[in-house]
């Protein structure tokens, strides 16, 4: 099998595991919205409303949302809502959902980009080298600086820069120091809390290949370092990219939440935290899969790249 053909198959898996979510989805939504029917039904009867009364707000209720019909062709239009963009209204926002989303989710990306960016320049170059200058003062440094990272959250960073910086023009958020715009201090967080990570999973894989034969056999040759070097990243390359990936999803999910608390930016988490403290289903319902897309586009990365470093894999 091709390189292309590999691809294509991977890319059918993740169109695949986009509507396989969104329908899960639908099943809690619709789950959720009856049972918060069966709710308000009780509360209606404990507080002595007539029958009618009770059918009459019990028929309102599952025709606005689409419930009043059977459940094949509400999830029929869910589906081809979803291929749409057409998301339905936020209550928060008063806005198409597709609409509040739009922007956001740039607005997310444009710190949470440069942040994984800077984690991965300066931890995966900082593994190789503390792996190559094993139980040396650059290891023993590194290996210290992981755990002080590892123990220290994401929004103790974002204390820590905030008594330096002033995200808010004309007033500092904490302390005095000079305004840093909001962006920058959160891909700073981002970073921080990445870095450790980076450089555990980078010095870790090529600990592995540096006690394999093809290691001593080329220092016995007497190659540079540099030569060295990159062929034991060839082998580590594809490690690396497993437990980087998974790192920064998982890591990532969480602290965009924090951070976006904290800091006065407008993104998807924000939008999420507004939409869950005033109830709003819709909105809850798409800012969560938009970031299952993007674990799914993030997975679908690492297929892309596993069949770039390692061919075998790609014709298996």
């Amino acid at each position: 099998m091709s390189y292309v053909s590999y691809l294509l198959r991977r890319f059918a898996f993740a169109v695949f595991s986009v509507y396989a979510a969104a329908s899960v989805m639908f099943g809690f939504t619709v789950l959720q919205a009856r049972l918060i029917l069966q709710k308000q039904l009780a509360l209606l009867r404990y507080n002595g409303a007539q029958e009618w009364q009770i059918e009459q707000f019990r028929e309102a209720y599952l025709a606005r949302r689409g419930l009043d019909r059977p459940l094949y062709e509400h999830y029929a239009d869910w589906f081809v809502d979803l291929t749409t963009l057409n998301w339905g209204q936020s209550i928060a926002y008063d806005q198409p959902v597709a609409a509040v989303l739009d922007g956001r989710v740039v607005t997310t990306l444009e710190y949470v980009v440069p942040g994984v960016v800077v984690a991965v320049a300066l931890g995966v170059p900082l593994g190789v080298l503390a792996a190559f200058e094993k139980e040396g003062a650059v290891d023993w440094t590194a290996r210290l600086s992981t755990y002080a990272l590892l123990g220290i959250p994401v929004f103790m960073v974002i204390t820590y820069l905030l008594a330096v910086v002033s995200p808010v023009r004309g007033g500092p958020l904490a302390g005095d120091g000079p305004y840093v715009h909001p962006q920058v201090i959160a891909a700073g967080a981002v970073a921080a809390s990445l870095l450790a990570g980076q450089l555990r999973f980078s010095r870790s894989a090529v600990l592995d290949q540096t006690g394999r034969e093809f290691v001593k056999m080329l220092r016995a040759k007497g190659v540079s370092r540099l030569t060295l070097v990159r062929h034991v990243l060839r082998n580590a390359a594809l490690p690396i990219v497993s437990l980087s990936l998974s790192e920064l999803l998982a890591v990532l999910v969480l602290n965009i939440y924090v951070i976006e608390e904290i800091l006065p930016i407008d993104g998807l988490a924000r939008a999420s935290l507004v939409a869950v403290d005033q109830g709003d289903m819709s909105l809850i319902t798409w800012t969560t899969l938009v970031i299952v897309f993007l674990g799914i586009g993030g997975s679908f990365l690492q297929d892309v790249l596993y069949g770039y470093l390692d061919p075998q894999v790609s014709v298996e």
